[in-house]
């Protein structure tokens, strides 16, 4: 794979991010034009979800192969949309989640495969972060002519809180581990003042195979957490735990 076009409306951005992974690339402010002007078959899109839609479809118009980052979109009409455009394509399109592919994440796959705990009794899936401690500074506040909030803090924007960002990081283990959720209670609230979507989010999932799990993602300004192990899964004869 080549790296032939990075892309952002941003051109301060885009050479920050150009110098930071000592690309060669061109730099482009337009899809379009990168599509144009290099030998570009497949995009990276990776930005705020409500402009998912928009690039995914432009992408699309230009022939290009697609890799969204998750979430699919901001809403489900959104993501219908989505969904339709491309399977009118043919063009090749994946949504992005990392987690399954996490060397930890798949060692439990293989242990939990070979029956090292015995019967499955029950996981849980714990995902906690203060803002304040984010190294990537998703959450930090934007400085322009004005102070305004970053958009990972907008319902607008984002389409949710803790569990459509941060926490399907930690659902997605578990229907890599258990397959489909065949049922789920929730609870939501709301601890970080500045999210307007949940930022405390609990859930029991029923999976297709009967087992269920706990998930649990809260989002907090300054808490100092204490050390805990973000999957623990319960056997008969043991458990496995990944972390911290």
């Amino acid at each position: 794979m080549e790296i032939v076009a990075l892309i952002d409306t941003s051109l301060l951005n885009a050479e920050k991010f150009k110098k930071s992974f000592e690309l060669s690339c061109k730099i482009f402010t337009q899809l379009e034009e990168a599509a144009h002007e290099t030998a570009l078959d497949t995009v990276i899109i990776s930005v705020p979800h409500y402009l998912h839609e928009e690039l995914a479809t432009r992408a699309f118009s230009q022939k290009l192969n697609v890799l969204l980052e998750k979430p699919l979109a901001h809403t489900l009409d959104s993501a219908q949309r989505i969904l339709e455009r491309s399977r009118s394509s043919d063009q090749v399109f994946m949504i992005a989640e990392n987690s399954q592919y996490w060397p930890e994440i798949l060692k439990v796959k293989d242990l939990l495969s070979e029956g090292i705990i015995g019967e499955i009794v029950t996981a849980k899936a714990s995902f906690r972060q203060a803002a304040d401690k984010d190294i990537f500074n998703s959450y930090s506040v934007l400085q322009d002519d004005t102070p305004t909030k970053a958009w990972r803090y907008s319902l607008a924007a984002t389409g949710g809180g803790i569990t459509i960002d941060g926490g399907a990081h930690w659902i997605r283990p578990l229907r890599f581990w258990f397959g489909e959720i065949r049922e789920l209670f929730s609870k939501f609230s709301y601890p970080h003042p500045l999210m307007e979507g949940e930022s405390l989010s609990q859930a029991i999932f029923t999976f297709d195979n009967s087992i269920t799990a706990i998930f649990e993602g809260i989002l907090t300004e300054k808490t100092m957490f204490s050390k805990d192990y973000p999957f623990r899964i319960t056997g008969t004869s043991g458990e496995v735990m990944v972390g911290p």
